[in-house]
């Protein structure tokens, strides 16, 4: 049986109230057996739908870009932008229309290749919120522009969260363009716009945002973020800049244009005061958090900026992820807020810089391995090896020489010939080599230059010998010195540093430095742990301008090649508004040499003027006193001389004593032998008398 026509009509009209009741941006009418359906159909007002609504926030959002997105020439990349366009689903019908039809415009602007005066190209890329997770297509550029549509503050947070911040190119310091169109909240622009910009500065550290919010179907209003003020620094403040009517900016957009120029001369760190946490780590911050170069740095970007700073300083390190993939250190200070900015010697890694941001770097550094200092080598010891190995040979060789050649001469030519023995030359030219005055002067005149010319050179080699004679006695040098990470381990000595240097060793050839790796406490560069490392209990990895300026500078040892160099940086959060201005004054005082000089002026002061300081008050004590321990090694020379002379006397006297023996037996059987042969001769022999004549008187 049919209904009647008066119940079909009146449920047709509760249907039609009840439709009405709804509230605009709430629930819509879908169609659930379609999967794919992803708009959702809102039951509105004639004069809220059609395209003169949708086209007024298309026109508005296309003419205020223009002016939002431009760049001074001086900050210009010299590559195109790249703008990020999102395509938020089930959204209200005017702004999903508004969404669809500024895409669609950005595309066919794309797509005319005819040249415009003052055309401006962009890479244009769109993420969406269609699918759960976010898909990560290989390494991308940062974006720089974003242009967001949305119809609620709740809307725009789950964006920003689940997808928008979760992207590969994700860029907090870019610049924001929100469009927000929502019937309701027509009477509630502050209200709106001081949540939507609380919500992005707090949750996505994002300050570089404007708001265009609809007051009506056909009109908006032109809000910016206006927190980092001259007048009022970082307190929350939304600013007007114009309006836009029917499409059209309001008063103008040369008005517009105006007020957003004065809006970003406005937004300068001028007044502002920012947090800064260091890490104590001479002599780039001293522990008074006063002193330090980069403190000198900090103060002259202060200067130039006129900013404030509030700096704390800490022992904490750096700080790295830990197993619950949080941030320790200053690094999760930064993270929770806590500071704008950290600094202490910190240079550039991976893993930071995909999280934070740096600056330009100012300042590098070589990091090196130190252990013990050998100890000082015994002055008697240092005697003995004064010269090198050959160099004592050439000494001998040349002796030699003179030997032969003073035989040569005393034998040719008529010297008296007790000059000639063999033994007394060698004798002569060793003692006038070392300049001692000899008995046996020549008397030919050859013999007298080559006399002369053999002291000459005596007197060459005397000299040279006292010279380094008297700086061994100042400085005898040290024992073998331990300078690879090899002979450390076989010394048994543990090395080690900071944690966040350990990753340098993160490859095959230094994998097992990486294991013994000891980024405990009591290895990182500290004065009480070099106390250890003097006394050759550890091996420290540190930088060279840390042990430059500290104590113990001169009594520990540094390996002569370098682990690294690396240069320092200040470490900030991702989206931080003012990197720009920091960097060009880094490079300002890199290009006119100011940094140059801060660092030379460091390493003179610590390499000269603390070295003279030091010795100074000391001066007395250093005057070079001999005592028996330099007196080891003549004594030692000495004693070695006298056995060598007596057991050269012994071997001559035992050669003496042969040889006297063997000349006795010769003579006895020489004595032997004639009278033998005379008592022959006189048996044979016949006896002849001889009468002795009388000798005459000779007058």
């Amino acid at each position: 049986m049919r209904p009647s026509f008066p119940k079909v009509a009146q449920r047709r009209l509760q249907l039609l109230i009840w439709l009405l009741q709804l509230p605009i941006g709430g629930q819509g009418i879908v169609n659930p057996s379609n999967e794919s359906a992803n708009m959702v159909v809102y039951m509105l007002p004639a004069k809220d739908v059609g395209p003169r609504t949708w086209k007024v926030g298309v026109d508005c959002l296309d003419s205020f870009s223009q002016i939002f997105f431009y760049r001074n020439p001086l900050e210009r990349f010299t590559r195109s932008y790249n703008l990020m366009l999102t395509n938020v689903f089930n959204m209200s019908l005017p702004a999903d229309l508004i969404q669809q039809g500024f895409s669609q415009r950005i595309n066919e602007a794309i797509s005319d290749l005819d040249p415009q005066p003052g055309k401006q190209l962009f890479q244009l890329r769109v993420i969406s919120d269609h699918f759960n997770t976010t898909k990560f297509f290989g390494e991308l550029l940062l974006a720089d522009n974003y242009v967001i549509v949305v119809d609620s503050v709740e809307r725009l947070h789950r964006l920003m969260s689940h997808h928008v911040s979760k992207s590969r190119s994700w860029n907090p310091g870019a610049r924001f363009l929100v469009l927000f169109y929502n019937a309701q909240m027509w009477e509630r622009p502050w209200t709106v716009a001081s949540q939507i910009f609380n919500d992005l500065m707090s949750n996505f550290y994002v300050h570089r945002v404007a708001l265009i919010f609809s007051d009506s179907p056909s009109n908006y209003n032109l809000l910016v973020n206006d927190y980092y003020s001259n007048v009022d620094c970082r307190v929350l403040s939304v600013q007007s800049v114009g309006q836009c009517k029917d499409g059209q900016l309001f008063p103008s957009a040369h008005a517009v244009h105006v007020a957003m120029s004065d809006y970003i001369s406005g937004f300068s760190p001028r007044n502002c005061t920012f947090y800064v946490c260091a890490a104590i780590a001479a002599p780039f911050v001293e522990e008074d958090c006063i002193l330090g170069i980069e403190m000198r740095i900090l103060g002259f970007m202060r200067n130039r900026l006129q900013f404030l700073v509030n700096q704390t300083c800490t022992r904490d390190t750096r700080g790295e992820v830990d197993e619950v993939g949080k941030w320790n250190g200053l690094l999760g200070k930064l993270e929770d807020g806590e500071c704008d900015f950290i600094m202490g010697g910190f240079y550039p890694d991976n893993e930071v810089v995909g999280i934070f941001w740096g600056s330009d770097c100012y300042l590098q550094d070589a990091h090196t391995w130190f252990t013990k200092l050998a100890d000082r080598r015994p002055a008697w010891q240092a005697m003995v090896g004064i010269f090198r190995p050959y160099t004592w040979i050439c000494f001998l060789l040349v002796l030699l020489l003179s030997w032969l050649c003073w035989y040569s001469l005393v034998w040719l030519l008529p010297e008296p010939q007790y000059f000639q023995p063999l033994s007394l030359t060698g004798i002569n030219a060793l003692a006038v080599s070392i300049c001692i005055a000899v008995q046996e002067r020549p008397v030919c005149e050859s013999t007298r230059v080559f006399f002369v010319m053999l002291t000459l050179y005596g007197v060459n080699v005397v000299a040279i010998y006292t010279s380094k004679m008297i700086s061994t006695f100042q400085d005898p040098g040290h024992l073998h010195q331990i300078d690879t990470l090899k002979e450390l381990v076989v010394a048994g000595v543990p090395f080690g540093g900071e944690e966040e240097s350990r990753d340098w060793f993160e490859n095959d050839d230094d994998l097992w430095i990486f294991k013994a790796y000891n980024s405990s406490p009591e290895f990182r560069p500290r004065t009480q742990n070099l106390r250890f490392v003097q006394q050759g209990q550890r091996c420290i990895l540190s930088s060279r301008m840390y042990i430059m300026q500290n104590l113990y500078a001169d009594d520990i040892y540094a390996f002569p090649q370098n682990v690294f160099v690396s240069p320092m940086q200040l470490i900030m959060k991702a989206g931080f508004p003012f990197l720009y201005e920091m960097n060009m004054i880094i490079r300002y005082m890199r290009d006119v040499g100011i940094i140059q000089k801060i660092d030379s002026d460091f390493r003179y002061n610590n390499t000269y003027l603390n070295r003279i300081s030091k010795m100074r008050p000391d001066f007395a004590a250093t005057v070079i006193v001999l005592t028996t321990e330099h007196l080891k090694g003549p004594f030692g020379i000495l004693i070695v001389g006298i056995c060598c002379a007596m057991l050269t006397f012994l071997v001559e006297l035992l050669c003496g004593y042969t040889s006297l023996r063997r000349r006795q037996r010769r003579t006895r059987r020489r004595s032997k032998w004639r009278r033998e042969r005379q008592q022959l001769h006189r048996a044979v022999a016949p006896v002849v008398r001889f009468t002795p004549v009388k000798r005459r008187k000779v007058l």
